[in-house]
């Protein structure tokens, strides 16, 4: 790897974000998430989610056309299962739906950037985002399974991989795993706070509901916990950091975005994008979510993860 990549991160240099985030057009810095799963023939509104809906590859191929025909960044896929387990073996299956979907995405829109979401609890029988042995959280097994998932999607082709599980040493652990084979990979580092704006994302994706999170999210204090988060997550090999929820952190995308030499990712979470589509009624929804993404690059986002990017990709 050269020294440029060394210096700015495998992000800044890939090809596919390299020229998102030269780009000007608004549309061009954006990725939309989107949920896959194996046992949808088509789309499914779920129930209790905002309108999110869960596609079959077929249609998220369809739904991957239109995102590059617009203009966009990329994807992000999460993958959504009835099948859950102890030790969400699921997720790093050879022929997992995330997996087939980002190949099959690869294949179809080849010029359209693929991030995938690298974590356990859509998976297990429990609902967190750390494996349990012995009463107790194992840390060292969810390490192993999460760097199995990310050889999986690195090996079907994703563009980035964002493990959104805050779990320490989780980038140091998908840097070792992608070492050999897949070195140019990007991975992110997560600075998730601790928020009520996460409930609908949770539903699409099939979650089991949880009261209580075995991994601590980051405090809403201050700034001081994401600060050294984000550092940590840099030493050990970041080439780039994700904000979540991104609108209620605008203030922490600018901190980071100031601190940092890698690119910023303001992820808009489910929660915030439904929050406008239900006032559509009393206010200009796409108007308010153009406004949105507006704030959070000028807060310093280089990218913006948004459940709705057609807002800005429509004429104000």
């Amino acid at each position: 790897m050269g020294q440029t990549t060394l210096a700015r991160g495998r992000l800044a240099d890939h090809p596919l974000w390299a020229r998102a985030l030269k780009a000007d057009e608004p549309a061009a810095r954006l990725i939309l998430p989107v949920i896959v799963s194996a046992s949808v023939e088509d789309r499914e509104r779920v129930e209790g989610a905002g309108g999110l809906e869960r596609l079959s590859i077929t249609e998220l191929v369809r739904e991957a056309r239109r995102a590059s025909q617009r203009g966009l960044a990329g994807l992000l896929i999460f993958g959504a299962t009835d099948r859950k387990d102890e030790t969400a073996l699921l997720a790093s299956d050879l022929d997992h739906v995330v997996s087939r979907a980002v190949r099959a995405v690869k294949q179809a829109v080849p010029d359209l950037a693929v991030a995938t979401d690298v974590c356990v609890c859509a998976y297990t029988s429990h609902g967190q985002c750390v494996l349990f042995a012995r009463g107790g959280a194992d840390v060292g097994a969810t390490l192993e399974r999460l760097q199995e998932i990310a050889i999986r999607h690195a090996e079907a082709g994703a563009d980035l991989l964002i493990p959104s599980g805050m779990l320490d040493g989780t980038v140091a652990a998908l840097r070792q795993a992608l070492r050999a084979d897949h070195p140019d990979v990007p991975v992110a580092a997560m600075a998730k706070l601790e928020s009520s704006l996460y409930t609908a994302h949770r539903i699409a994706v099939g979650a089991v509901p949880i009261s209580e999170r075995a991994v601590p999210l980051l405090s809403t204090e201050s700034d001081g916990a994401a600060r050294a988060r984000v550092r940590r997550d840099l030493a050990d090999g970041a080439d780039a950091v994700v904000v979540k929820p991104g609108l209620a952190a605008l203030d922490l995308v600018h901190v980071l975005a100031s601190s940092t030499d890698r690119p910023l990712i303001s992820f808009h979470t489910a929660d915030e994008h439904v929050a406008f589509a239900a006032a559509a009624e009393t206010i200009d929804a796409a108007g308010a979510e153009r406004e949105a993404v507006a704030a959070s690059r000028r807060a310093g986002a280089s990218l913006v993860i948004t459940y709705g990017p057609w807002a800005v990709t429509e004429p104000a």
